[in-house]
C-alpha cells in the first residue's frame, strides 16, 4: 500500500506556515460572497494580516501573514464564510460567474444545495483539499478548470455526491493515497463502475462543449437582460489591496459579488456602469481585456513563498506590457504552483535568473 500523502492544502482553520506567516485559504462555493462578508475580509486582513487579500484559480481567497488565527477563525464564522469545521477545507465549489447575468440558467441554487449536501455527508470530509466540483450553466466554460466532477451536463447535485463516495471506495480498494479521480488506477472509468446509474458519466463532460474561443474568461462590461448591467474587474496579479476590497464591499452592498477562477470580481446589477467603471480604473484595477491583468499572472514569489528565487510579483508588474495578447505566468521556482492551464509563456526564476519558454517569445 502506498505511504500516506500529506495534504497540505491550506484552510481557515487548518493554516499553511509560510515564509511570511500564517496563510489561511476560505473557501467561498461558487466564488458567491457578499458584501458584509467582503467588508469582514478587508477588516480582518488590515488587523491580523499583510493587508492584501489574494485571489486563488478556485475562486477562494486568501490572507497571508496572519498574527492570530484564532480571531481570524471566528471573524469568518461570524459572518457565514465557516459553516462547517470538518468539512472547510473540502468545499471546493467553482461555477460559471456569468451563470444568470448574461441571460444563461441561474446556478446559484445548485451551488448552495451542492454545499449543504457536501457539508451533510460526514464521510467527505475525507476528500482532500484539492478534489473539486464544478457548476457549469451549459456554456462550458468550467472545462478548462478540469474538475473531478461537473454538473450541469447529466449530472446533478445527488449524482455529484455519490460520485464522491464512490470515490472514497475505490480509493480504499485500491490503497491508494490518490487526491484526485485522475489519479486512481482507472480513473473516472473505475469510479463510474460502481455506479451503474452513471455508466455514461465519463461522456457526460463539458469539453465536448468546450471552445477556447467563444468560451475566454469574462472582462469589463457584461449586459444583463434586464437592462443593467455587470462589471468583470481583474485583480492586479490576483492581488486585492485594502482600498481596493472596501469599495468592493460598499459597491456590493446587497447584490453580492463572484470571484471568479480567473482571479477577477464580477460585480452584478450596476444601473450606472460607466461610472462604477471608472472608479474601478481609479483603483488599480482591470476593467477590460486590454488590461494587462487580463493575460498575466504570478505566483507568490518572494518574500512569501521560501523556494521562490525572485520576487515575481513585483518583476511581473515591471513587465506587463511585455507580451501583449498572450496568457503569461511568472514562476518562482520550477514548481510553478498555480500555473493557468491555458499559459503560452512560463517566466521561470532560477538560481541564474528568469528562463523563459513558449512559443514566438522575443
Amino acid at each position: 500500500m502506498p505511504a500516506p500523502r500529506l495534504d497540505a492544502c491550506p484552510g481557515a482553520l487548518t493554516l499553511h506556515e509560510a515564509a511570511d506567516g500564517l496563510l489561511a485559504r476560505v473557501r467561498l462555493p461558487g466564488g458567491l460572497i457578499t458584501g458584509e462578508q467582503v467588508a469582514a475580509l478587508a477588516g480582518l486582513f488590515g488587523d491580523f494580516g499583510d493587508g492584501r487579500l489574494e485571489l486563488t484559480s478556485r475562486g477562494n481567497v486568501q490572507l497571508r501573514a496572519l498574527t492570530d488565527p484564532g480571531a481570524v477563525a471566528e471573524a469568518l464564522a461570524a459572518v457565514g464564510l465557516l459553516p462547517s469545521s470538518s468539512h472547510e477545507r473540502v468545499r471546493n465549489i467553482v461555477a460559471s460567474p456569468l451563470a444568470g447575468i448574461d441571460g444563461s440558467h441561474d446556478v446559484t441554487d445548485v451551488v448552495h444545495a451542492l454545499d449543504a449536501g457536501l457539508c451533510g455527508r460526514p464521510r467527505l470530509a475525507e476528500l482532500s483539499g484539492r478534489f473539486l466540483f464544478a457548476v457549469d450553466d451549459g456554456r462550458g466554460d468550467m472545462a478548462s478548470l478540469k474538475a473531478d466532477v461537473t454538473l450541469g451536463f447529466g449530472i446533478q447535485v445527488e449524482d455529484a455526491l455519490e460520485i464522491a463516495e464512490a470515490f472514497l471506495d475505490v480509493r480504499a480498494e485500491q490503497g491508494s493515497a490518490a487526491w484526485r479521480i485522475s489519479e486512481l488506477e482507472g480513473g473516472v472509468a473505475a469510479v463510474a463502475a460502481r455506479i451503474p446509474t452513471l455508466i455514461n458519466w465519463a461522456e457526460s463532460t463539458p469539453e465536448r462543449a468546450f471552445n477556447p474561443v467563444t468560451h475566454d474568461r469574462p472582462a469589463g462590461v457584461v449586459a444583463q437582460p434586464d437592462g443593467r448591467s455587470a462589471l468583470v474587474v481583474l485583480a492586479p496579479l490576483g492581488r486585492l489591496d485594502g482600498a481596493q476590497l472596501r469599495w468592493l464591499a460598499q459597491i456590493a452592498g446587497a447584490r453580492g459579488l463572484r470571484i471568479t477562477p480567473w482571479r477577477s470580481v464580477v460585480i452584478p446589477d450596476l444601473e450606472h456602469v460607466e461610472r462604477v467603471q471608472a472608479e474601478a480604473a481609479e483603483l488599480g484595477l482591470g476593467i477590460d481585456a486590454a488590461s494587462p491583468w487580463y493575460r498575466v499572472s504570478a505566483c507568490t514569489g518572494m518574500p512569501g513563498c521560501a523556494k521562490a528565487l525572485a520576487d515575481v510579483q513585483h518583476d511581473a508588474r515591471e513587465a506587463a506590457d511585455r507580451w501583449r495578447g498572450r496568457n503569461v505566468r511568472w514562476s518562482g521556482c520550477e514548481r510553478r504552483c498555480g500555473r493557468p492551464s491555458d499559459t503560452d509563456i512560463d517566466v521561470i526564476a532560477t538560481a541564474q535568473g528568469y528562463t523563459t519558454a513558449g512559443a514566438g517569445i522575443d
